[in-house]
C-alpha cells in the first residue's frame, strides 16, 4: 500500500471512529480484506444510530447463511414437505404466514450464496462509507447523486471496476429487497455507469501457464516405486505411502485438464461420479474403457442439470488415465461404498461414498475420506502434482488445468460448441439446452486433443 494511501486510509477510520462515539467507536474493528474502509461488524452502526434517533433495523437482514433448499442437493421436494409441514393439515396457514416463509426459504436463492456473503460485505461498506460522510439519515433510498460520490470516493481509495461493479448490484439489490426505488434503474442508465467504469481498468491479470499436453503425459508417467521390501504401493511403507499422496496430485492435475475443469468441481468428486464405460454400455464400443466424470453442479449451472466430460481409453497404456484411476481407488481404497445413491440422484451427494481425491491427514501418513477437499486444497494439489514431475511451479495455480485443456483443444482443433460441452461454459447456453448428440464421439475430442 502506497503512503498516501495509508494516511487516507488512516484518515478515513479515524473520523468514522469519532463519530461513532466513545462507545460504539471503542468497539470498532476494520475488515482487513476490503479495498475501502469497512467495518468488521454492524454494531457500532446500530448502535450510533441509535443514539442518533434513527431507526434502521430493516436495512440490516442477512441471507448469506446456505439455505435449506440450497443444502438438499435438489431434493427439494421432502425439503418442502418438512418445511411445510403443520400437524393439522385442516389448519390453513395464512397468507401472511406462507409469504413469509417463501421469503426465508426461496427468495435468497435468487442469488448464489457466495454472492449474499460479498453483497452483505458491500452493503457494509456503504453504511461505513456514509458514517465517514455522515449522511447516515440520508442513506436510503440513495439518489444517483450518493451513488456517483460513493463511487468517486471508493475510486480514491483505488477500488477495482469489478468491485465497484459488485457494489452498484449490491446497492440495486438492497434496494429492491426493501422495496425502495433503486439509484440508477433509468433505462440504459446501469449499462452507461458500468460502462464508464469499465474504462478505467486495464490491469492485466497475473500471468498463470497453462498445464500443456506434454505436461499432462509427465503427470501420467509418475514413476512408480519399485523395491525388495514391499509387495507395491499398497504395501504400506513409507516410500510406498508417499507415492500415493503424489499419485494423487499427478491425477488431480491430470484430470482437471483433460476435463477442463475448475478446482470446485474436482474438489467436489466422488469416488462414484466416475462413470467407466458409460458410452460403452450404450452401445458404442468404439469408446469401451473411457469413462464420463459427473459433475454435479457447476459455478454456472444453478439449476443442477449436471455436466458429464469424457475421459477415452489411452493406446498407451501408461498414459491411460482412466486405467490410473481405477488403479488409485483399488490402491488407497476409496471405492464407491454399499449403499451408493448415485445412480438414483445423479444431481446430489452421496452419503455412502468417499470422495475421489481425497485430503491428507496425519501429515501425509492417512488420507481423510469423511469430508470432501476445499477448491483451495484441490488447487494446491494440482500445483503439488506438476512439482513432483519436475516443473518450476511458481506461475501456475490450479487455474492452469482448466486454461491447459481450453488452449490444448483449441490448438487442435476441437470446435467451439463442443469444447463449451466438454468444459460446462455458459456461451450459447440458451442454444445448448436445445443439443443432444446422438452419438458421444465428437464429446472424446478434447481428450484425443492429447495425442495419448
Amino acid at each position: 500500500m502506497s503512503d498516501p494511501l495509508r494516511v487516507r486510509r488512516g484518515a478515513f477510520q479515524s473520523i468514522v471512529v469519532f463519530r461513532l462515539g466513545v462507545g460504539p467507536g471503542t468497539r470498532a474493528s476494520w475488515n482487513p480484506r476490503t479495498t475501502l474502509p469497512t467495518l468488521s461488524s454492524d454494531q457500532p452502526i446500530r448502535d450510533y444510530a441509535l443514539r442518533l434517533g434513527l431507526s434502521i433495523d430493516e436495512w440490516f437482514y442477512d441471507d448469506s447463511a446456505i439455505a435449506a433448499l440450497e443444502s438438499s442437493d435438489g431434493l427439494w421436494r421432502p425439503t418442502v414437505h418438512r418445511l411445510s409441514f403443520r400437524p393439522d393439515p385442516l389448519n390453513v396457514p395464512s397468507v401472511r404466514e406462507s409469504a413469509d416463509a417463501f421469503d426465508r426459504h426461496v427468495r435468497p436463492l435468487e442469488r448464489a450464496r457466495a454472492t449474499r456473503r460479498k453483497y452483505a460485505t458491500l452493503r457494509l461498506s456503504v453504511l461505513t462509507w456514509a458514517v465517514w460522510k455522515n449522511i447516515l439519515g440520508e442513506l436510503l433510498p440513495m439518489p444517483d447523486e450518493l451513488l456517483r460520490a460513493f463511487i468517486w470516493d471508493s475510486l480514491a481509495f483505488e477500488v477495482t471496476f469489478h468491485v465497484l461493479k459488485h457494489s452498484i448490484d449490491a446497492i440495486k439489490a438492497w434496494h429492491h429487497r426493501l422495496g425502495m426505488p433503486a439509484p440508477a434503474d433509468g433505462v440504459g442508465d446501469y449499462r452507461r455507469l458500468t460502462h464508464s467504469l469499465a474504462r478505467l481498468g486495464g490491469t492485466p491479470r497475473p500471468l498463470k501457464f497453462p498445464i500443456h499436453a506434454d505436461a499432462v503425459r509427465r503427470l501420467l508417467l509418475l514413476p512408480v516405486p519399485r523395491h525388495a521390501s514391499c509387495s507395491g504401493p499398497s504395501g504400506g511403507c513409507d516410500v510406498c505411502i508417499r507415492f500415493l499422496f503424489r499419485w494423487r496430485d499427478c491425477l488431480v492435475g491430470a484430470t482437471g485438464t483433460v476435463t477442463c475443469s475448475r478446482c470446485s468441481e474436482l474438489a467436489g468428486l466422488q469416488s462414484c461420479d466416475l462413470w467407466f464405460d458409460f458410452d460403452a454400455r450404450a452401445g458404442y464400443s468404439c469408446w469401451k474403457g473411457g469413462a464420463a466424470v459427473n459433475v454435479k453442479v457447476r459455478k454456472n449451472d444453478q439449476f443442477r442439470h449436471g455436466h458429464q466430460p469424457r475421459i477415452g481409453a489411452a493406446s498407451d497404456r501408461r498414459l491411460d488415465l482412466v486405467r490410473q484411476l481405477r488403479a488409485f481407488l483399488r490402491a488407497v481404497g476409496n471405492q464407491p461404498r454399499p449403499g451408493c445413491t448415485k445412480s438414483a440422484n445423479p444431481q446430489a451427494k452421496c452419503p455412502a461414498c468417499p470422495p475421489l481425491f481425497p485430503r491428507s491427514l496425519d501429515r501425509g501418513r492417512a488420507f481423510d475420506f469423511s469430508r470432501q477437499p476445499s477448491a483451495e486444497e484441490a488447487s494446491a494439489m494440482i500445483v503439488r502434482g506438476l512439482k513432483h514431475v519436475g516443473y518450476d511451479t511458481s506461475l501456475f495455480s490450479g487455474i492452469s488445468a482448466r486454461k491447459g485443456g481450453l488452449s490444448t483443444a483449441i490448438e487442435a482443433g476441437v470446435p467451439e460448441h463442443i469444447l463449451w460441452m466438454q468444459s460446462g461454459h455458459a456461451q450459447d447456453v440458451a442454444a445448448r439446452r436445445y443439443v443432444q448428440l446422438g452419438s458421444p464421439t465428437l464429446l472424446y475430442s478434447t481428450w484425443e486433443a492429447f495425442g495419448f
